[in-house]
């Protein structure tokens, strides 16, 4: 619910605050007061355009701010989690500043957003009646689901099925379609990865075979090197009799033997250089097998270079070594079997598109006999609203269409047609010329809808409800309202007493003229200030219509002690 609404240099309005309470708000006042500045100013906070010249002249910019309680309003809370802005402690600030240009910022909770965020929000926060543009219920497109919201259990399961088989024929038909507008695609790009997985098969790389190649490759290339250095090598182990290191260690081991035989504490060296001198000669005898195993081979060298260079071009291709490659060739061989549809599993597909087309339209059919009658008898009930509102002969229907193709919500489209009086059309909601008549029908139709899933928007506005109309009717009216008020907040601006006396909260809205500005200020009333402005609805401040105020607020329950 709206709980304060702030304004700022808006227009005639240099600076005033609502504290708005539960229940039904009333805001009354002379015939040009600027209770429609206040209405325009809250509808800026849904969305509605801002324009230069609403801005006042004492300042460059009008700022219009309001603070929403909306622990009771799970849409709107779930619409702003969606679009990252978080409401912890169920309080929801929404301004909005106009330029003298008419551009304009809006904010929720400090927060920059969009006009278009802030229309969307307001669709689910706020219900105005009375400018045919911001009411969702003059909108055809939303028709259909007003009618279903007006149906039993029973309906809502009807309709319910009816969403899930169209989704169940809708995914079915994606499938078919993907396949069926990329076929040229699919073959194409089935022809790439063929190609790709047969030339990396054909090639039979091997986990690490280029590293192994390389090192052959150095190996081969500097063999005579290698086996010049592995020579030296054995020559300075096994050597001459002199000169080898080999027979110089034995001669250093038999030495040691010699003293071994006086000292045995020496024991554990000499054991060090025997096991030396074996070491020594395995090493020797590796190097010399390791020189005779070092060939030339410019026929291995060549085939060697030949697979290399294979490796080469699979790797600008592939990846950046062998493994790479072949993990390469196991992902694309996933894609070739999801690519590798048959022909068989294509007619499946259509086989199960047209099955899946076949029970929605049989559910379809269903959903729309069952509108047909729910239609009449949501008709009936509107038209025993308006009865009640000064519109004894209205008419009201639901015309139907065909839904091209169907949708989730079957195969109809609805849209609400009124006419007034006698002799006149049935006309589209929208096309209602009087604010009065379109404001009651919106009442009627609110009224018929409350407690539906359709009703679920926690603020409502009435503006030019009352035109027209006037004794037991605007006692209907008012006691209309009085009932929405007991689920919504209630906003309503009327020139009659017998509504206003109805309403939980009042607020008088005045306009002043002084030398160099005129204002609008908006003051609520409590007590006697309420009797006195009953009684100026009436037409004074007479005893007797003093007295009538009293009685009026007596009747409603309102007590003014």
């Amino acid at each position: 619910m709206l709980l304060d609404l702030k304004i700022s240099n808006f227009a005639l309005i240099e600076r005033a605050e609502i504290s708005a309470g539960n229940g039904f708000n009333v805001l009354t006042g002379e015939t040009g007061a600027g209770k429609s500045i206040l209405i325009k100013a809250m509808g800026l906070l849904i969305g509605e355009r801002a324009q230069g010249d609403q801005v006042g002249t004492k300042a460059p910019r009008a700022v219009v701010e309001a603070a929403f309680d909306i622990a009771l309003a799970p849409r709107v809370a779930q619409f702003l989690g969606e679009n990252g802005f978080d409401c912890d402690d169920s309080c929801l600030v929404i301004s909005r500043e106009i330029e003298k240009t008419g551009r304009s910022k809006v904010r929720l909770n400090g927060r920059i957003a969009n006009n278009s965020l802030l229309r969307e929000l307001g669709e689910r926060l706020v219900d105005f009646h009375g400018q045919h543009e911001n009411q969702k219920l003059l909108h055809s497109e939303n028709h259909l689901g007003y009618l279903d919201a007006f149906g039993d259990a029973k309906h809502q399961l009807l309709r319910e099925k009816t969403r899930e088989s169209h989704a169940a024929w809708r995914e079915v038909n994606r499938k078919l379609r993907e396949l069926s507008k990329n076929e040229q695609e699919r073959a194409q790009r089935l022809d790439m990865l063929s190609f790709q997985a047969e030339e990396i098969d054909k090639a039979k790389l091997q986990n690490g075979e280029d590293d192994e190649l390389l090192e052959e490759r150095t190996k081969l290339m500097n063999a005579e090197k290698l086996r010049s250095s592995a020579d030296e090598c054995t020559n300075f182990l096994f050597g001459d009799e002199e000169m080898g290191a080999i027979n110089a260690a034995r001669q250093a081991l038999k030495a040691a033997k010699i003293l071994e035989q006086s000292d045995a504490s020496i024991g554990a060296w000499v054991e060090q250089m025997q096991n030396a001198i074996f070491e020594l000669e395995d090493a020797a005898e590796n190097a010399r097998d390791y020189a005779h195993s070092l060939e030339a081979d410019p026929a291995r060298l060549e085939k060697i270079e030949a697979r290399l260079a294979k490796l080469t071009r699979l790797k600008r291709k592939y990846g950046a070594s062998s493994d790479e490659i072949l993990a390469y060739r196991a992902q694309i061989e996933t894609e070739i079997q999801s690519l590798n549809f048959s022909d068989e599993q294509i007619a499946a597909l259509k086989d199960e598109v047209t099955q899946k087309r076949a029970q929605f339209e049989s559910i379809a059919q269903q959903l729309s006999a069952a509108r047909q009658k729910l239609a009449k008898s949501f008709a009936q009930n509107v038209v025993a609203q308006l009865g009640g509102l000064a519109m004894e002969k209205a008419r009201f229907e639901v015309n139907f269409e065909s839904a091209e193709n169907g949708s989730a919500d079957g195969i109809d489209k609805a849209e609400f047609v009124f006419s007034a009086n006698p002799g006149q059309p049935l006309r589209p909601l929208a096309k209602i010329a009087s604010g009065g008549e379109i404001s009651r029908v919106m009442l009627g139709l609110r009224t018929v809808l409350r407690g539906t899933n359709a009703d679920a928007v926690p603020v409502v506005i009435f503006d030019e409800v009352d035109t027209g109309i006037g004794g037991l009717t605007a006692e209907k009216v008012g006691e209309k309202m009085q009932q929405i008020a007991a689920s919504h907040q209630v906003f309503c601006i009327t020139h009659l007493p017998q509504i206003a006396k109805r309403a939980d909260h009042h607020f008088r809205v005045e306009k002043s003229a002084g030398r160099e500005e005129t204002k609008v200020d908006v003051t609520p009333l409590e007590g006697e200030n309420r009797v006195v402005e009953l009684a100026r609805m009436m037409g004074s401040e007479s005893k007797s219509n003093l007295q009538h105020a009293r009685e009026l607020l007596e009747s409603a329950g309102r007590n003014q002690a």
